[in-house]
């Protein structure tokens, strides 16, 4: 299942169109919309109203392991040479309030520009030194972050201003943006969620590998969630990640027979970086 949460109703129309979401009546405080493929929320605008709307959405709807959330809206762009409609994925959130920073974990093969972005908490005219801007997106991130790993965790931007013209922006423009990048944004998620977690299926001699490397390596709980997301990634764009796994333990010093392990976690996290640069390069 994807969730999709945006903070307008013109904003979120046209997926509610294309994955043919029926309202749920059953939820009073919020907009839901269910479907097959999607449920789409609509949180409401600015930080707080937002992330409590989705909070309580996905309390009562309770994502499983295998699904994947998406914040879908407009933003402003302090680049004046951007045009309006240019499609963003998020690789970075700035909540302006704190100082505080997310980053979602994006892992997988996409063609889409990437770009950072800031979340303020009231309407912003300029943008300041940031590039992108909204009112939501931490906000967001931080009510879905009890529910969804950063690596299935997705925000996609779309421009619709610079910041001084904002106000210029008509509800019918905010529906044309959107339903102008739905199609490609509603295939890319669902590439995303077409990938099911391959742990379940791992045999007992493949997670003994699994194992292996997570022990050798003196991992934390973090450490091993990073190493099974990015066996995850190897799998989706390039092949059998165990095989990959095995191969690279000979070039670091271990031996998975002789069951060596290295001397502190700070070498392991050498290690992972080092599997983390073979998966991704």
């Amino acid at each position: 299942m994807i969730y999709i949460a945006c903070a307008m109703y013109m904003e979120a129309a046209p997926f509610i169109r294309r994955f043919a979401c029926k309202r749920d009546d059953t939820f009073h405080r919020e907009q839901v919309f269910l479907g097959e493929e999607a449920t789409v929320i609509i949180t409401g605008t600015s930080p707080v109203p937002a992330a409590v709307a989705l909070s309580e959405a996905l309390a009562l709807l309770a994502p499983g392991e295998e699904d994947i959330f998406a914040n879908i809206g407009l933003c402003g762009c302090s680049d004046r040479t951007v045009s309006a409609g240019s499609l963003y994925l998020v690789h970075s959130i700035a909540e302006h309030a704190t100082g505080r920073r997310f980053y979602p974990d994006l892992l997988y093969m996409h063609e889409h520009l990437q770009g950072a972005l800031t979340t303020f908490s009231a309407v912003e005219h300029d943008g300041g030194d940031a590039f992108l801007f909204d009112m939501e997106a931490a906000a967001l991130y931080q009510a879905a972050i009890g529910h969804f790993t950063t690596d299935r965790m997705f925000f996609f931007k779309i421009v619709s201003d610079h910041g001084y013209d904002s106000s210029d922006v008509s509800p019918t423009e905010v529906f044309e943006l959107l339903e102008g990048t739905a199609p490609c944004v509603s295939e890319t998620l669902l590439r995303f969620a077409s990938f099911v977690p391959r742990r379940s299926r791992y045999s007992e001699e493949e997670e003994a590998v699994i194992d292996y490397f997570c022990r050798s390596l003196h991992c934390s709980v973090t450490m091993e969630h990073e190493l099974r997301r990015l066996i995850q990634y190897y799998e989706l764009e390039r092949g059998y990640a165990i095989a990959h796994l095995r191969d690279f333990f000979p070039l670091h010093g271990l031996d998975y027979e002789g069951d060596v392990l290295l001397r502190s976690r700070k070498e392991g996290k050498d290690v992972l970086d080092a599997f983390r640069l073979s998966c991704l390069c």
